[in-house]
């Protein structure tokens, strides 16, 4: 059986991280580059946030005896085979991921304008699968 609490905490925390991410969206992309700690902030935040997606992920494939993954990616795939997440949207989750590793193993190969068009353009991809958690956590599946 899923676990609310622990599902809505996740939630939460990405929340919180996503506030944060909007306001160093406000800047311009020479504020942004030019303030190292707002890039390490923004890197940093986007990564325990995809962990947080990835922890949601696993605890559902779990709970729900969708499988059992060997990887991140296989985590999601299961999701969106069982429907509780869209196909149309897995692109986008496959990114995250490969974000997600690099950022832990090869930091020091990430610009800081990869991160400046990551939260440009992509912090719905967050709210997307928040959504789709919603729907399948809390809405009587």
């Amino acid at each position: 059986m899923i676990n609310p609490d622990k599902i809505r905490d996740k939630i939460q925390f990405i929340q919180r991280n996503l506030g944060k991410l909007q306001q160093i969206n406000k800047k311009s992309q020479l504020e942004f580059l030019q303030d190292p700690f707002m890039l390490d902030a923004a890197t940093r935040l986007l990564q325990i946030s995809i962990e947080a997606v990835l922890d949601i992920s696993q605890h559902i494939v779990s709970r729900k005896h969708l499988g059992i993954p060997k990887t991140y990616r296989e985590s999601v795939e299961l999701l969106v085979k069982s429907g509780i997440l869209s196909k149309k949207k897995l692109p986008n989750l496959i990114n995250m991921i490969k974000f997600r590793n690099r950022a832990v193993h090869l930091y020091d190969d990430i610009s800081g304008e990869e991160i400046y068009k990551i939260i440009q353009y992509h912090l719905s991809d967050f709210e997307d699968f928040i959504s789709s958690v919603v729907a399948c956590c809390f809405n009587g599946d």
